[in-house]
């Protein structure tokens, strides 16, 4: 590009019409590489004053070859936006980011117990696209349970069934969320457990319960989950070996 097409472009960042940002970003990152300056004039616009500027700048430098360190507290602070299709925007990039070594998984530990909900709910599901990872600390997923916020008690259950497999005390913390006072919470929490399918007797009676409940959703949900205990339990059972012949 021009200088004055790359100085129309990064105006363009700060446009109200994401269309026209996204556009514009795009094609300031396709021409990092023929501009050495550009990236230094991008990196500058990261501490600028305005939120929306803040954020274009940091998806036209994640459209570059590399994606610099400097671009994570903008990303970071956009998993907190009111704007839904920014939040999620952010988040694949910090995972590409984070799944490629570039950043770590620590950083979002802490936004789990973010004064936003948004922002507690997005770190949430960064970690569950993530996958499991031994050095990842399950217990504030879990507190994340018992959140005041409906979604991200739907984030954590979410995450909680990918990272905590197996563990019967992930398990025993989804079965309390079958009681949630929002029924939609419950019905995820009793297909969470089927997914993590632990046989712990406190999880059965717990399903059981919500099986024999006056919510038909929840009680399809409870039964397929109960199922797939008996599944799991039968498939682990062994197997007697036949008799040799008299």
């Amino acid at each position: 590009m021009t200088p004055d097409e790359i100085d129309a472009r990064l105006r363009d960042l700060g446009a109200g019409r994401k269309g026209v940002q996204r556009e514009a970003a795009e094609a300031l990152g396709g021409a990092i590489g023929a501009d050495p300056g550009l990236r230094e004039r991008l990196v500058r616009e990261l501490a600028g004053p305005d939120a929306g500027r803040r954020w274009g700048a940091a998806f036209a430098l994640s459209c570059g070859e590399a994606r610099p360190p400097e671009i994570v507290p903008v990303l970071v602070e956009t998993l907190a936006s009111a704007d839904g299709d920014l939040r999620w925007a952010a988040a694949r990039i910090l995972v590409r980011m984070i799944g490629a070594r570039g950043a770590s998984r620590e950083l979002l530990m802490p936004l789990i117990r973010s004064p936003s909900a948004p922002q507690r709910k997005m770190a949430l599901y960064c970690l569950r696209e993530l996958g499991p990872d031994p050095a990842v600390v399950v217990a504030p997923i879990v507190n994340a349970l018992d959140d005041d916020d409906r979604d991200v008690r739907l984030a954590a259950l979410a995450t909680a069934a990918v990272l905590g497999g197996g563990d019967s005390g992930v398990a025993r913390a989804l079965a309390r969320r079958l009681a949630d006072v929002d029924l939609g919470v419950a019905r995820a929490a009793a297909a969470a457990i089927g997914r993590l399918a632990p046989d712990v007797p406190e999880v059965r009676a717990a399903l059981d319960a919500a099986r024999r409940g006056s919510d038909a959703d929840l009680s399809r949900a409870a039964t397929e989950a109960l199922s797939r205990l008996d599944a799991t339990a039968a498939a682990d059972r062994p197997r007697a070996r036949p008799r040799p012949p008299a």
